[in-house]
């Protein structure tokens, strides 16, 4: 889906719409961070 399109159909959501999307979203990330497949980010030098 293109942007544009994206941001008209969320636009139309009613914030409790919207509430539900991101709880989903929170637990999915929370789901990821669990089982390891998320890697901290490393924090190498450019020398």
């Amino acid at each position: 889906m293109s942007k544009p399109k994206l941001r008209t159909r969320l636009a139309a959501l009613s914030f409790s719409e919207k509430v539900k999307i991101l709880e989903k979203l929170r637990e999915r990330s929370r789901a990821i961070a669990a089982c390891g497949l998320r890697q901290k980010p490393s924090r190498k030098r450019d020398v």
